[in-house]
């Protein structure tokens, strides 16, 4: 670990008891030993300075999180495997009756003895077989982040906070920060954003002034039937929010939301997962009708569909603040484009309000 106030060397967990530096005598925030893999003030800052660029713009905790994880588990569904622990025990408790059966019949006949071995053997491969392999209960797909939010927020908020005296530069608490509705009145381009940490980003850094659109965190706060741009994960329930928008407005709905295909197979991206809604699986008796959207996307991109249904997440908060900056610019000014006829046939592609020259993932910390 290196001093992050002298910038030299500390080797040994003895050199920095108490998080001092012995040379210096001035304390640090973060020491991998105490907090973790990768958690050290110097490549926190480090980190910081990158996503910030330098502190031209202002990041919430969260997305500093997303940025300087160290890991990201992830795992398939699995089913139910192996016999219940009471098949063995059954089949054993027969077997062992058995055998005091067969030791009592052997005991006088002549060579018993090797047929009494040859019945053990064989009750043993019955019971081998009959137990099979532990019980293993099934597995819903997961994923989670490492450190977690709640390890980190204490890291950040409280020691770092501690030892500096507050947050990192361009660094904020969306947990302490106002209502991050944000925008002018009248403006001509609704901005929907479900994400809290995102839209504090936004407000935090005047986006929606700048641009001129009002920033909202609910359908039910949009203003009219203007343009909406829908700012959101890379889910299924963000895509339910696109086209349930697209079904009850008369106004240009633009889908800015996290593209799939920025983060299904990239090793790079944050990938989470929670329970799909349940309309989406359609191999339930009981469940209601399917919504178009699957079907529509499935047909042009099938493997998409499928890793949305199943219920795995590309959150958009994880994505770099530069590239999310610029893919709401290009959102913005496509849902203007989009309140002309002209172009409105447009608007409805989905996916396109994302800069081109960059693969927006999660990287960008590390």
């Amino acid at each position: 670990m290196i001093c992050p106030n002298r910038q030299a060397d500390l080797p040994r967990r003895t050199d920095r008891v108490g998080s001092v530096c012995p040379r210096c005598t001035r304390p640090f925030a973060l020491d991998p030993q105490v907090h973790g893999r990768g958690m050290n003030d110097t490549r926190i800052r480090r980190v910081v300075a990158r996503a910030t660029e330098g502190g031209r713009l202002q990041i919430t905790v969260t997305q500093l999180w997303y940025l300087a994880r160290t890991g990201n588990p992830t795992w398939e569904a699995t089913p139910a495997s192996g016999r219940a622990p009471w098949v063995g025990r059954t089949v054993g408790a027969v077997l062992v009756v058995c055998l005091v059966v067969c030791t009592m019949t052997l005991r006088e006949v002549r060579h018993g003895f090797y047929l009494w071995l040859a019945v053990v053997g064989l009750a043993a491969l019955v019971y081998l077989v009959a137990k099979g392999r532990p019980r293993r209960a099934a597995r819903r797909a997961g994923g989670y982040v490492v450190p977690s939010l709640s390890s980190f927020r204490t890291m950040i908020c409280q020691r770092w906070a501690q030892v500096y005296g507050g947050l990192p530069p361009a660094v904020v608490d969306e947990e302490s920060y106002g209502d991050t509705r944000d925008g002018t009145r009248g403006a001509s381009v609704a901005l929907l954003c479900p994400d809290r940490a995102v839209r504090l980003f936004l407000a935090a850094n005047g986006i929606p002034r700048r641009l001129d659109v009002a920033l909202t965190a609910d359908p039910t706060e949009l203003p009219g039937d203007g343009p909406v741009v829908v700012l959101h994960d890379a889910s299924a329930r963000g895509f339910e929010l696109v086209a349930g928008l697209r079904a009850d407005r008369r106004g240009p709905v633009v889908d800015a939301g996290l593209p799939v295909r920025a983060v299904r197979g990239n090793r790079k991206a944050v990938t989470l997962h929670e329970v799909p809604p349940a309309h989406l699986a359609p191999t339930l008796p009981d469940a209601p009708e399917r919504p178009e959207w699957p079907s529509r996307m499935a047909a042009d991109a099938p493997e998409d569909a499928e890793w949305l249904v199943r219920g795995w997440v590309g959150p958009v908060a994880a994505v770099p603040p530069v590239l999310l900056e610029s893919a709401v610019v290009e959102a913005v000014e496509r849902a203007r484009r989009a309140a002309d006829p002209e172009h409105r046939e447009a608007a409805a592609v989905g996916f396109t309000s994302w800069p081109t020259s960059a693969r927006p993932t999660a990287e960008g910390g590390n």
